[in-house]
């Protein structure tokens, strides 16, 4: 039972940890490359490191509920805990198929910045 009071609270706050990690990350990033670039940098050169950044955040939070889930429906499945494999397999797929969409969105979008090569100027060698 255990499991099943605590998925919303653990998906959100792992959610928050990871994408304010990147956030972050991309924020002092952002800095650095404005500084290194400041005569030919736009809002777009800015939107595609925000992209980019959460594209990451994404994938890494897909990654990790994807470990956690499989492990616990392992644990679930292998030693039978008193909680039924069909109780917790509903809420596993929510987890899933929720990250995987926004992955897939983030994704999406970010190919597409990608292929209209926003990302020359970040991606420029000094």
């Amino acid at each position: 039972m255990t499991y099943l009071d605590v998925v919303p609270t653990f998906e959100i706050a792992l959610y928050a940890f990871v994408t304010l990690l990147f956030v972050i990350t991309g924020f002092l990033n952002l800095k650095d490359l404005q500084t290194l670039r400041q005569e030919k940098w736009t809002r777009q050169d800015t939107v595609a490191l925000i992209l980019r950044t959460l594209f990451f955040a994404f994938l890494l939070n897909l990654i990790l509920i994807v470990v956690i889930t499989g492990a616990t429906l392992a644990y679930v499945g292998i030693l039978r805990p008193g909680v039924t494999l069909q109780r917790v397999l509903p809420l596993a797929v929510t987890s899933l198929e929720f990250s995987f969409g926004i992955f897939l969105l983030i994704g999406v979008v970010y190919g597409i910045a990608k292929w209209k090569d926003w990302y020359d100027l970040i991606d420029a060698e000094d």
